[in-house]
């Protein structure tokens, strides 16, 4: 009779994979060079991950997971406030130096997710959650939706590349005081934005 799976045990080998994959890709990822590095039989992974796609999957849903707050929250109950809290939340996370490495895994996945011939999506979800996320919350400030939608694209674009921008260059003090600089463009374009629909009013 088969053993159950347990579920912890599965946690504590995905926690002990992204630890491995510090100074490592993807591309270079395999079940042996991954049991060899963890000190476990392939068996093990294979019978908790199934096979490398799966186990890339887990890898890349629990990078994403820093996401789940935001996916769950409902545009409507986040005032001015509680929307620049999860952004700089988010930022802090990135500016740790072991997420810069998960970020870089995240980035290297999406990468390859663009070409594969069965594509997993969820960069493509996630860049378009944000987006939607962020032109839902300025309609409901009072802003036009083609306005929105726009707006709401540049910031995600923003977003996403300065966190490429610290995991590629490293230099979190710069990275940092270019992300208050869009945190302030952001608000002062919504400002701005609402008083030219209250001057058409």
């Amino acid at each position: 009779m088969a053993r159950p799976a347990r579920p912890e045990r599965k946690a504590e080998l995905l926690a002990a994979i992204l630890d491995y994959l510090m100074d490592k890709t993807l591309a270079e990822l395999t079940f042996r060079s991954l049991a060899e590095g963890l000190g476990v039989s392939s068996y093990v992974l294979v019978y908790h991950f199934g096979h490398r796609e799966q186990l890339v999957n887990e890898i890349i849903r629990g990078i994403e997971s820093r996401l789940d707050s935001i996916r769950a929250t409902d545009v409507r109950d986040i005032d001015r406030e509680a929307w620049r809290a999860f952004l700089l939340e988010s930022w802090r996370w990135t500016m740790a130096q072991r997420n810069r490495h998960l970020a870089r895994l995240e980035f290297e996945a999406t990468a390859q997710d663009i070409v594969a011939a069965s594509p997993r999506g969820t960069a493509q979800e996630h860049f378009r959650m944000l987006h939607n996320k962020t032109r839902d919350w300025l309609m409901l400030q009072g802003i036009l939706e083609e306005f929105a939608d726009t707006d709401a694209r540049l910031f995600t674009a923003a977003f996403y590349g300065l966190q490429f921008d610290f995991v590629v260059n490293n230099q979190p003090e710069e990275a940092s005081k270019a992300f208050d600089l869009m945190m302030l463009v952001f608000f002062n374009n919504l400002d701005r934005r609402l008083a030219a629909e209250g001057e058409h009013i």
